[in-house]
């Protein structure tokens, strides 16, 4: 495929500044979301917003992108399991309405958009490995980076990275995972190649997978505070099988099973996806970033069902997606106490979208074809005050154009012509006061108005007759938040309160022949506590703890006080972490999460069970000369408990567990060859 380097049409920057404190690295890109990347005490406590850190490590199996996000407060991170569809993402009940991939969340890395124009976006074509950092901002000032920015995830490349040759092996019960990587950094220039293969025959029937991945990077010093930049990324998933979800009783009868269509269908999914992306950033006293990306993802998927009624979809699904991209943005002081930030994007994607009659594992006849335009409009302005010492205001305002087009080039009768086009103008405001009442405390509280727009594929159906679902309006949200925050030399902890109200939630009205179609009928009340405390308790001994307690409920009369689908009550995290005083470097690792009990429908007539695993990790690493070598052993669900991984919401099938895998037993070898 001739597709790694397409002419790119935009020039652009990285989406969404920071609402910061004044303080920020020079030598790190703007567009990082609040703090910088060494999250740096003051910047994270005059920071008026619940914002979460994590630095990654090298080793370990990285097959899911769960495994990078857990423990995070406020973020229910559930596994299908299933390589066939995405990790499943909420947070703070945003996004819990997804069947498949993550809506509601705004994805990025290195500041360049995972996340279509419609809000639909997906982590499985991320290179795990390569990251380096996450950030993760919930809460009012999320709503700044426009549609469906219920909270932001942004990934960050590790970039700073000595030169060297390393390779890797990850073995499991039924996985294998091999890497090579290059890496060659001089006084100003730096390039990185790394390249993955990962194949599974999956814990269940029918449920095998093979990914392929490489990414190449280029990074040059044009002058003292100007730098370029180039990324390529590829992806290709030629066999992804899809074993389905079990209903709560075939669950409970043996987890391990494959529910019957999936053979009978041939339930698989492939794709492929390539990006080109550019940056060119400026850190002097008025920083500027300007990037640019494109690139094109195709995706082939065998349903559960034929599709072969004229008025179908189709069972047999073909997608092939042209995105690209242009964001750019500036920064000002105009004051000592004040600066602000202007910023502008545009984002288009042009999907062909092909439906076939699923014969039972062969293509069909012609059930669907179309094209679907989304363009996404986006202008921006980020403030922050320092009024005094104690005392700052953070907020800005974000104006956003989205258009919406579908051209059905499939009329038949009994299936008319579905063609249509759909505009929203939207805007989004927030603002939030810090006050450092002593040197490691501060309080913090915050306002912001948000909204989400349907997807393509929520508008596609109307729930009566045929033609786009035009009816279909936004979902606007209201959001507050205050909190405490402490940071020590040896321990951080905060503590958040938040209340978010919606109006115009979309949920299921229909399903039939592969058509589900939305309507606009839920508000919404979600009120919660996130507590999370890093603590440093020996010079060998440390533990993390975060703990969410959520009450989602519905407020319309028609689902009044039943809870929020796909949210559970409570999530908990615990790790505990011993390195014991040898020499050589080992540590001994344990980590226990716990999820609540999950209503599966909008009507709360089935739950899936509340999930408990505890998992160990030892970890060695050993210096021979210029080789450094790491050696981890791993065992994931150590009490071999059968869990639901996730849910399905509103199946109207009746299958909605996605079951999690019993013990498993991973080990794995890297070395390191020091240039």
């Amino acid at each position: 495929m001739n597709y790694w380097f397409y002419p790119l049409t935009a020039v652009t920057a990285l989406l969404s500044a920071a609402v910061t404190a004044n303080e920020e690295s020079d030598d790190k890109a703007i567009e990082v979301i609040v703090v910088s990347a060494g999250q740096q005490q003051q910047n994270w406590l005059n920071t008026p917003a619940s914002v979460s850190v994590k630095t990654l490590p090298q080793a370990g199996l990285l097959i899911d992108s769960g495994q990078l996000l857990q423990g995070i407060p406020g973020l229910q991170v559930d596994s299908r399991a299933n390589f066939a569809q995405d990790t499943r993402l909420s947070l703070r009940g945003f996004g819990s309405r997804s069947a498949f991939g993550i809506r509601g969340l705004y994805l990025q890395q290195d500041g360049i958009p995972i996340s279509a124009p419609d809000g639909q976006g997906q982590l499985s074509s991320v290179l795990l490995d390569s990251i380096g950092q996450i950030e993760v901002l919930s809460g009012p000032l999320a709503v700044l980076y426009g549609n469906g920015a219920g909270g932001v995830i942004s990934l960050t490349t590790r970039e700073q990275i000595p030169t060297e040759v390393s390779s890797s092996l990850a073995i499991s019960e039924v996985q294998q995972q091999y890497q090579l990587r290059l890496n060659r950094q001089t006084a100003d220039h730096s390039w990185q190649v790394a390249a993955k293969h990962f194949e599974t025959e999956g814990f269940r029937p029918h449920a095998a997978a093979r990914k392929q991945q490489l990414q190449a990077g280029w990074q040059q010093l044009l002058t003292d505070d100007l730098t370029l930049k180039f990324k390529v990324d590829w992806a290709n998933d030629p066999r992804l099988q899809d074993p389905l979800s079990l209903s709560v009783a075939q669950w409970r009868e043996d987890p391990t099973q494959t529910a019957s269509q999936a053979k009978l269908f041939d339930t698989t999914k492939t794709t492929e996806q390539r990006q080109l992306s550019a940056t060119l950033q400026h850190s002097g006293p008025a920083p500027w970033q300007v990037a640019l990306w494109q690139g094109k993802r195709e995706v082939s998927q065998r349903l559960a069902f034929t599709g072969e009624a004229i008025s179908s979809a189709g069972g047999d699904i073909a997608l092939a997606r042209a995105y690209h991209g242009i964001n750019a943005q500036k920064k000002w002081q105009l004051t000592p106490a004040l600066s602000h930030l202007l910023g502008g994007a545009w984002v288009k994607s042009d999907d062909l979208r092909r439906g076939y009659v699923n014969q039972f594992g062969q293509r069909g006849a012609l059930r669907r074809d179309e094209v679907n335009l989304a363009e996404n409009r986006d202008l921006y302005w980020r403030f922050s005050y320092q009024h005094s010492a104690a005392l700052s205001i953070d907020g800005g305002l974000r104006y956003s154009e989205l258009r919406y087009q579908i051209l059905d080039n499939f009329i038949q009768p009994g299936n008319p012509d579905d063609s249509g086009s759909k505009n929203y103008y939207q805007h989004a405001a927030a603002i939030g006061l810090t006050y450092r009442f002593a040197e490691q405390w501060s309080w913090f509280v915050s306002t912001g108005k948000g909204f989400e727009a349907p997807t393509l594929a929520e508008l596609a159906y109307k729930p009566e007759g045929t033609g786009l679902n035009l009816a279909l309006q936004a979902s606007q949200n209201q959001q507050w938040e205050s909190g405490f925050k402490y940071q020590g030399w040896a321990s951080s902890a905060s503590l958040s309160l938040f209340s978010i109200r919606s109006n115009d939630e979309l949920l299921v009205a229909s399903s039939n022949n592969g058509r589900t179609s939305y309507r606009n009928a839920g508000n919404t009340a979600r009120d919660g506590i996130e507590f999370n405390l890093k603590q440093q308790l020996t010079a060998q001994l440390k533990h993390e703890l975060s703990l969410t307690l959520i009450d989602a409920r519905f407020q319309s009369p028609e689902l009044k006080d039943k809870r929020l689908p796909g949210v559970a009550k409570t999530d908990a995290y615990w790790q505990l972490r011993f390195q014991p005083n040898l020499r050589l470097p080992v540590y001994l690792e344990w980590r226990t999460l716990y999820r609540g009990n999950i209503a599966t429908t909008d009507n709360n007539t089935e739950f899936a069970p509340a999930a408990l695993t505890f998992d160990a990790t030892l970890h060695a690493q050993q210096q021979l000369s210029r080789w450094q070598l790491n050696y981890w052993l791993k065992l994931d669900n150590l009490t071999d408990r059968d869990n639901v991984g996730a849910v399905v919401v509103n199946q109207t099938n009746g299958r909605a567990i996605e079951p999690a895998p019993g013990r498993q037993l991973s080990a794995g070898l890297s070395m390191n060859y020091l240039w």
